[in-house]
């Protein structure tokens, strides 16, 4: 049951973030400005994908609170 639950999480987190990789939110930061020297459109997107592995990470890897009184 929990392994459908989580599915189901895991979808919703990658939908998410395929929603703010698409092309309407992405072209709002195609304007042009420079973020330290680079286009703020691949601020914007390096940041989105690190940011999706990172809550994909943190969500996969945490553990049940019941399996930690187990080990």
């Amino acid at each position: 049951m929990r392994d459908k639950i989580k599915g189901r999480r895991l979808f919703f987190i990658s939908f998410l973030f395929f929603m703010l990789l698409n092309f309407p939110v992405v072209s709002i930061f195609n304007k042009g400005g420079y973020m330290g020297g680079v286009p703020v459109l691949y601020v914007y997107i390096m940041l989105v994908w690190l940011t999706g592995i990172g809550v994909i990470g943190v969500f996969v890897e945490r553990q049940q609170p019941d399996k930690l009184n187990k080990d």
